[in-house]
């Protein structure tokens, strides 16, 4: 059984009323040259210079003397649904197919929709699937990703996008950023180190409603083995700039040496975390580095998160047949509470369970051998999301079904 995870209905209720409303006959013609007292007197009289034919305006533009159920849906609905939903609402109408098509509901719904939609997986030497969290509503049309030239390795998610990097060739690993709804990519420059399988990476991506523009920038841990002793170099690339930095920072550091491969991004830090039980913090303002240490214990099955607008590390158990996550946190990463998955919910013992990076403080997504479990933070409740098996996947990323553009 599968589970939407919000906007319950939603779909039915958009779908209730599609029919086109009265137009008004005038609308505002050149408005910035309009004296200022007249401005807002509201009057359509001919006499006006001002006032031009409603019909020569562009839909999108057009000012409404009665506005239905369709036009309010088109404006305060849409922007809250996931990408798949989106697209088969375009047959609804000529107006509707403009207005989902058009980079400002683009915009508006990277900002307004952040619910977790599936699980971007993929098993070493195959390619990339998609785990939905509900057939309907959210899915990508091509699960193996196979519109890039050429086969990848997902590296990393973040509110819609996600980085890739090619398959080794001639020496060279390519980066790219991509919407998999869309299928719109951008190969990233080369960078100015050699960027193997071993470098850490994260993605940055916060959607803004006073920025249209969506930029990215892509950090990376690049390892560099010199003749006494490994260091790690950070490089970011920019789609401001559209380019790679290398910064003035090094760290040295034994303990975060060698680290996770995907990087967790949260309000201007990223955090990697490293086999020697080490998180390696880098913050992005200052381009410094720190370090915090992970509970005892911790390993591939655990993973850090937001929690309540905190930094925490989820680390799952089991114990006589019971899955308990506990939940750490602090500078010290102590032990906070324990969550238990309810017996209800497992359906059967099980030896293996994992926790996955939250892309949003509410969510935890909770992996078992055959099902995949999503525990609401806010209401202390759990539901089973997906059926599909993840055992055998290496790995499996959060995702966002959203219409970003991709910044090139």
């Amino acid at each position: 059984m599968m589970v939407n995870l919000g906007n319950d209905n939603l779909e039915e209720e958009v779908m209730e009323e599609t029919t086109e409303e009265e137009n008004a006959d005038y609308v505002l013609d050149d408005f910035d040259n309009l004296p200022v007292n007249t401005r807002f007197l509201g009057s359509t009289s001919d006499a006006h210079p001002w006032f031009a034919k409603y019909d020569n305006f562009p839909g999108l533009v057009k000012l409404k003397k009665n506005i239905g159920l369709s036009d309010v849906t088109m404006e305060h609905v849409l922007p809250f649904l996931p990408a798949k939903s989106l697209c088969r609402f375009k047959a609804v109408a000529k107006e509707w197919n403009r207005w989902i098509s058009s980079p400002f509901l683009a915009h508006l719904q990277t900002t307004h929709f952040k619910e977790i939609s599936g699980l971007i997986c993929q098993s070493p030497g195959s390619d990339p699937s998609f785990i939905s969290f509900n057939q309907d509503a959210y899915g990508i049309p091509s699960p193996s990703f196979n519109f890039f030239p050429q086969l990848v390795n997902i590296r990393t998610t973040c509110n819609g996008l996600v980085c890739c990097q090619s398959v080794f060739e001639v020496g060279n690993f390519f980066y790219y950023i991509c919407n998999p709804v869309t299928k719109e990519w951008h190969e990233l420059p080369t960078p100015n180190f050699f960027h193997g399988p071993e470098t850490a990476v994260a993605l940055v991506f916060e959607p803004s409603a006073l920025g249209f523009s969506a930029h990215y920038e892509v950090v990376c841990a690049v390892p560099v083995d010199q003749t006494d002793v490994s260091i790690i170099c950070f490089e970011i690339y920019s789609s401001r700039s559209k380019s790679w930095r290398t910064t003035e920072t090094i760290c040295s550091e034994p303990d975060v040496l060698k680290l996770s491969i995907n990087g967790f991004y949260m309000n201007g830090f990223v955090y990697w975390t490293s086999l020697s039980g080490a998180i390696l913090v880098f913050d992005l303002k200052d381009e410094q580095y720190g370090t915090l240490p992970l509970p005892a214990g911790s390993g591939p099955h655990g993973a850090l998160t937001q929690m309540h607008g905190e930094l925490c590390y989820m680390l799952p158990q089991i114990q006589d047949g019971e899955c308990l996550i506990g939940v750490y946190g602090n500078l010290d990463m102590s032990l906070k509470c324990v969550i238990p998955v309810e017996h209800e919910v497992l359906g059967e013992t099980f030896s293996d369970c994992r926790v996955l990076t939250c892309v949003n403080s509410d969510i935890l997504i909770i992996l078992l051998p055959n099902k995949v479990i999503a525990y609401h933070v806010k209401a202390q409740k759990m539901q089973v999301v997906s059926e599909a098996g993840t055992e055998g996947f290496q790995n499996c990323l959060p995702y966002i079904n959203s219409l970003v553009a991709v910044a090139k």
